[in-house]
């Protein structure tokens, strides 16, 4: 792509964006479930196989439960943010685990929600002699890779014996993820989900911040923790048939019209947006006309009852 490519930058935050994966995100210290109900289709009546339309259902209260509470739900209860999208928030220590967990949302303690099908983190379990689909959540979601999307390095230190780096995504272990030194620099690059993440350098057993990144908060240790942003990129491509102009409107710009103008590229209008993982509703405004992407067979229905095309980021 050249430099007619439109380059936006959209800083999403945890809470209203789609996440690394579905019905939940790490951000910093805390674990975040998210529940909106316009993702949802279908639920099912506790200790049956008895389905029903989500539509149907008047939502008094939402839970979160999983193998980190039993599948009870108690003391989980999340917390309504907007019309249709409810959050809760618990420290990572809270689910007593340091690798993983199962989940489901539990609306008025009687109706399970079922996952919708394009999640990518889907997982069956017997639950009371019954074999459900759940979510799976991964705490330690780091990866040492060369293409990974972030390098972490450190500049000099050129003394030093070994560099370590740990942070919010491997639960703080001083010793997964070991640095290699290059010339001057000590550097990794690891393969994140989106997200907000907090870390840290060790330096010969001696813990220090990041000091090329101005991003940081205060930590127990009255220190500070660098923090980082991570993001996909991905490319809404309309191709060409003598239109004057075309649009991007999607959740993510709060359906704005005019707000992303797409570039024509030879047979395409093209715009790159930086999205977090999890499911996107978008539509073209091709020539005024509001429509959805014909290249793209993934749809789903709003609030509102309007087609949407879905991207899901992986």
């Amino acid at each position: 792509m050249n430099q007619l490519i439109t380059y936006i930058f959209l800083l999403l935050s945890c809470i209203i964006t789609a996440q690394s994966d579905y019905g939940y995100c790490i951000d910093g210290e805390e674990i975040v479930f998210t529940f909106n109900v316009t993702d949802y289709k279908t639920v099912t009546i506790d200790n049956t196989e008895v389905e029903l339309e989500i539509a149907d259902i008047n939502i008094k209260n939402v839970t979160v439960a999983g193998s980190f509470n039993k599948w009870s739900g108690k003391g989980w209860k999340l917390t309504r943010k907007e019309k249709y999208v409810y959050e809760l928030r618990k420290k990572i220590k809270d689910l007593n685990t340091d690798s993983g967990a199962s989940f489901k949302f539990l609306i008025n303690e009687k109706f399970w929600v079922e996952p919708p099908p394009f999640a990518s983190n889907i997982e069956k379990v017997n639950l009371n002699d019954l074999f459900v689909e759940v979510y799976n959540l991964e705490l330690n979601t780091a990866k040492v890779q060369d293409n990974g999307n972030h390098t972490f390095y450190l500049e000099g230190h050129s003394n030093a014996n070994e560099v370590y780096l740990a942070g919010s995504f491997n639960q703080w272990k001083s010793r997964d993820f070991r640095l290699k030194k290059k010339k001057n620099r000590w550097q990794i690059t690891l393969k994140l989900p989106a997200g907000n993440y907090q870390y840290r350098f060790i330096v010969d057993g001696k813990w220090m911040e990041d000091p090329h990144n101005s991003n940081r908060v205060p930590n127990e240790h009255n220190e500070f923790n660098s923090v980082i942003s991570t993001l996909r990129t991905h490319y809404f491509m309309v191709k060409d048939a003598d239109f004057k102009e075309v649009y991007l409107a999607a959740e993510f710009t709060n359906w704005e019209h005019g707000k992303i103008a797409m570039v024509k590229d030879g047979e395409y209008w093209i715009a790159q947006i930086q999205l977090p993982y999890g499911a996107h509703q978008y539509k073209y405004i091709i020539d005024g006309e509001w429509k959805i992407d014909a290249a793209n067979k993934l749809t789903e229905y709003d609030a509102s009852g309007h087609l949407n095309s879905v991207v899901f980021i992986k």
